[in-house]
């Protein structure tokens, strides 16, 4: 098959394609509260309406599906390839140099949320799609784009649209890495819950606690509310802890109020090794200074126990295998109003785990500490075999345009992929390449975002078109 002509496409596309992404990361399509045909929220209806409503400008057949999802199609056959993409995204969170939504353009790069997560990716796909329609390739299968508007938040939107339509028999979700993942470990929820009755009568009361929004990004930062009888004091005292732990923490003083204030890096929860924890940090530096009355055993004990820990040692779970690799627990939320604390863990788990001895580990490890273990939910690993069809003609798509090495492997991170049979994730980020998914300044490469149309325009003329028959 020649593909120069899809190629010469692509290229033609690129102002284009940079325009039509900084619209999209313009609408910040954070999940809010629910109103009739958004379900997610106004600005996720708004994201989902500018999308199909480009995709039609663009010649496709779009279905808009009460506001959970949407698609775009083209072509025709027995059996159809599937993309699968989402259009929400996490909330800002801190520490951002450009504007999270004005798509900055800076260095060759576009900054914003949702530009390597997912908004550009699925850009790429309806691209790519464009591509393959324009150049007139032959197909014997239809091409579908599926946008959901639930990924961040459970994926209630893909079972909403696999009730009312049937999934495509095959492709991939471009929401992760290159070359091809074809495990996606486990995903548990669990909470960690303490009934402290109030502070008491004691030297250092602490009043709150708040850390994280979401469970599946590392806070980048974490504040205790105190109350502080010699600020000068307590300020030494924090600068000592500071100093020996090399903790970024400040004291703030706010109308009668001492707030003590962590400062951690946010990253995505399936790599907790590129941030740096805030909760723990802040449970760490309370426990150092002896803060809390009722509260203080139990933030001694989530301090011990989770800590700025990411591998679950402590409450007992640390465990790893060969195809899937290590398991890795993330604190993420972390809440305290004087009389309720709990700690919301994500923990990711490799192929050889199981969710339910996991859950009595974690409840046996805290069971001296007057803990309690809650299950919040789960969702079992997703395995595509290296060899299956989709998996090879996928690696020779990506060695081909590409020239890199071409393998599969395994991520922490939960996709699309495990919502439709025979799926795996396929981009966006490289080889190498430093992943901002949920992070600050997110952005994404406009070179790597036009070589990324190229490789699933490939893949749809490879894959729809029979190749790999």
């Amino acid at each position: 098959m020649n593909f120069e002509t899809i190629d010469s496409l692509v290229l033609s596309m690129k102002d284009e394609l940079i325009a039509d992404l900084r619209r999209w990361i313009a609408i910040p399509s954070v999940q809010g509260p629910a109103s009739e045909n958004a379900p997610f929220g106004a600005e996720n209806r708004r994201m989902l309406d500018l999308a199909l409503s480009d995709a039609a400008r663009y010649g496709f057949a779009v279905r808009d599906f009460d506001g959970y999802a949407g698609d775009i199609s083209f072509g025709s056959g027995d059996q159809t390839m599937g993309m699968l993409c989402h259009l929400d995204v996490v909330p800002a969170g801190d520490g951002w140099t450009h504007d999270p939504w004005g798509a900055e353009i800076a260095d060759g790069k576009v900054y914003g949320r949702g530009t390597i997560d997912d908004k550009g990716p699925a850009l790429c796909a309806l691209y790519a799609m464009r591509a393959v329609k324009d150049s007139g390739v032959p197909l014997k299968d239809g091409v579908r784009l599926i946008l959901g508007c639930d990924e961040e938040t459970g994926m209630s939107d893909m079972r909403y649209y696999a009730s009312r339509v049937k999934m495509p028999d095959y492709g991939f979700s471009p929401d992760a890495e290159f070359p091809v993942i074809n495990i996606e470990k486990g995903g548990l929820s669990l909470s960690l819950s303490a009934y402290t009755g109030g502070e008491g009568d004691c030297e250092l009361p602490v009043y709150s606690l708040y850390a994280g929004i979401r469970r599946n990004v590392v806070p980048g930062v974490a504040k205790a509310e105190l109350g502080v009888k010699d600020v000068p004091a307590f300020r030494a005292a924090v600068e000592k802890v500071a100093a020996a732990r090399n903790f970024k923490l400040t004291v703030e003083e706010s109308d009668g109020k001492v707030v003590l204030v962590a400062e951690g890096v946010s990253a995505h929860a399936s790599m907790p090794h590129l941030g740096v924890n805030a909760a723990g940090m802040l449970l760490i530096a309370l426990k150092d200074l002896n803060a809390g009355g009722n509260s203080r055993a139990a933030i001694a004990a989530l301090a011990d126990k989770l800590g700025l820990e990411y591998d679950g040692a402590s409450i007992g779970i640390r465990q790893a295998d060969e195809l899937s690799g290590p398991l890795t627990c993330n604190l993420g939320i972390l809440r305290y109003d004087g009389m309720n604390l709990e700690a919301q863990l994500d923990i990711r788990y490799p192929l050889c785990a199981d969710a339910k001895d996991m859950c009595g580990s974690v409840a046996l490890a805290l069971s001296k500490d007057r803990l309690a273990v809650t299950c919040l939910g789960n969702h079992a690993p997703h395995h595509v075999p290296a060899d299956h069809k989709i998996v090879r003609g996928l690696l020779k798509v990506y060695h081909e345009v590409t020239g890199l090495d071409a393998y599969a492997f395994a991520i922490g991170g939960g996709t699309y992929s495990r919502m439709m049979p025979n799926t795996v994730a396929f981009g966006l980020n490289f080889p190498g390449d430093t992943d901002t998914c949920h992070m600050p300044d997110e952005y994404i490469d406009i070179e790597k975002m036009l070589t990324s149309v190229k490789i699933f325009a490939h893949a749809i003329a490879t894959l729809a078109g029979g190749e790999m028959d």
